[in-house]
């Protein structure tokens, strides 16, 4: 049984790289006959915002904060994945104009930021942290290299590759800040800036990643890679997703859930056959 984020990345697949002409196609959902293909996934995203609503009240015990936290930030990254969906390998390396970034620089250095600021509150928490301050500034930089804490020097590949690296620095995010005490969130760690909570740390993740994915927006506009009616629905897919990935760790409404990925699943091969 697929799951639900398979589900859906079987929709976009069947539906991303269709022009705005095919969103007029026929497509009927009971009484709803007259929006179109784009019905389709205005639909799919009625059905997650609904399974996160469910799963909600089904939750066991309410979240941290931290993972309050992580989950805004994974409604960032998701954000993020939605606006490359649909993009060609070699939109990675165009150059919009002059004095800006291509999407490749653009994302190597959100993927650098990822790395810095999980290594920040880390090396706070580490128990082989020197005490001493500045024995602690000097020990930073072997520190990262010995725990797996620095970004890879280059980012290379296609988009596949790209994707693959956000994805296992994020994935490492969530696992490892998951279990941070609300106490722990009050704790200090230093940084280039200085002396900052552990709380505001975290809350850099979803920042940072906010104001590039705006750059990465602007980007596709410079390279005449606006997105399509199909890429703007899937974004928003993307972003609806979120909530029902970060409700699905704990095992509960397991029902529920694969009741909505057997119908996204089964939208999918059908608009996908069509």
């Amino acid at each position: 049984m697929p799951t639900v984020t398979e589900s859906v990345e079987a929709l976009v697949r069947a539906t991303v790289e269709l022009p705005d002409a095919e969103m007029d196609r026929p497509w009927v959902w009971r009484e709803y006959d007259e929006e179109g293909l784009r019905f389709a996934l205005l639909m799919t995203q009625h059905e997650l915002r609904d399974l996160a609503v469910r799963l909600a009240a089904m939750r066991p015990k309410p979240p941290s904060q931290a993972q309050r936290i992580l989950g805004q930030y994974h409604h960032a990254y998701r954000d993020l994945m939605g606006a490359l969906a649909g993009l060609r390998d070699e939109d990675l390396d165009r150059v919009p104009k002059v004095g800006e970034w291509p999407l490749r620089d653009v994302i190597e250095h959100m993927l650098g930021a990822e790395y810095g600021f999980l290594s920040v509150i880390q090396y706070q928490l580490a128990p082989d942290r020197p005490r001493d301050p500045h024995e602690a500034e000097e020990r930073v930089g072997p520190w990262r290299d010995e725990h797996g804490y620095r970004a890879p020097k280059t980012l290379d590949g296609g988009l596949t590759d790209v994707r693959n690296a956000m994805f296992e620095i994020h994935r490492r995010v969530l696992r490892e800040l998951d279990g941070i005490s609300d106490k722990t969130l009050e704790r200090d760690a230093t940084f280039w800036d200085g002396d900052k909570p552990i709380r505001f740390r975290m809350h850099r993740f979803e920042a940072h990643m906010i104001q590039h994915t705006i750059q990465v927006d602007k980007t596709l506009e410079w390279i005449d890679r606006a997105p399509t009616e199909a890429r703007r629905l899937v974004r928003v897919l993307y972003r609806d997703l979120s909530a029902v990935e970060m409700l699905s760790s704990d095992g509960f409404g397991k029902r529920e859930r694969d009741e909505v990925a057997r119908t996204i699943g089964d939208r999918a091969g059908e608009i996908g056959a069509a």
